[in-house]
């Protein structure tokens, strides 16, 4: 059973086509329901546990996971925008990374 979960947990984190606000929502939530299902079971309430665990794992993941992901910015206007963008919006530049 363990071993399962392990590689879920691994298929999330590492699958290619995620960003990583997305890696981080998966992985939150495996977490946090493995963690809200332990707490929960305690109390004979482990599903709830786990819902509530998964839900709050996922917020709390995607925005860790959001604050990782690389950034790039406009060298003129300054504003930044996801490394998916590669030029401003605003006015056309082609985008930097952000160090």
């Amino acid at each position: 059973m363990r071993y399962y979960i392990l590689v879920l947990i691994c298929g999330v984190i590492f699958f290619p086509g995620c960003t990583a606000t997305q890696k981080g929502a998966g992985a939150g939530a495996l977490i946090g329901g493995g963690v809200g299902y332990a707490i929960g079971h305690q109390s004979g309430h482990g599903a709830e546990g786990a819902g509530i665990g998964a839900a709050v794992g996922a917020v709390g993941g995607a925005l860790i996971g959001n604050q990782m992901e690389e950034k790039v910015y406009c060298p003129v206007c300054g504003r930044q925008f996801k490394s998916s963008v590669q030029y401003c919006p605003y006015d056309g530049t082609a985008l930097k990374r952000a160090e």
